[in-house]
């Protein structure tokens, strides 16, 4: 069902070799948005250095339902944290908890870090 497509997109989005790829694989399963599948994708994208892509995986995501939780946030978060965008960091943070998520651990490292980073940090 839903969930084994959600398991094996996840699978493809991990294996995804370029930013390309990661997109088709989104738009290919359009039915598919779930917190799994999105952190995946920001995560990969991260990783190729396209963290306004990331960004905007999270928010069209958004735009069709998703709830997302503090594992999205935390791989938004530490996508703007590795490209020293710390003011967008700061306002995925304050949205996180708007939403009454509870920031873990990994939330405040990758804050802390965005901040050190940009000089910001007092």
């Amino acid at each position: 069902g839903k969930k084994n497509a959600s398991k094996e997109l996840v699978r493809k989005l991990k294996q995804a070799k370029q930013p390309r790829e990661v997109s088709r694989l989104l738009e290919d399963d359009q039915g598919i948005v779930d917190a799994f599948v999105v952190s995946a994708a920001v995560s990969q994208l991260r990783r190729f250095g396209k963290p306004h892509e990331a960004l905007a995986v999270f928010e069209r995501a958004k735009a069709r339902g998703l709830e997302p939780d503090v594992v999205v946030y935390n791989a938004l978060i530490s996508a703007c944290e590795k490209f020293g965008q710390w003011e967008k960091a700061l306002v995925i943070f304050n949205e996180l908890q708007q939403r009454g998520l509870e920031p873990t651990v990994i939330t405040y490292s990758a804050m802390i870090s965005a901040c050190e980073k940009s000089g910001q940090w007092e």
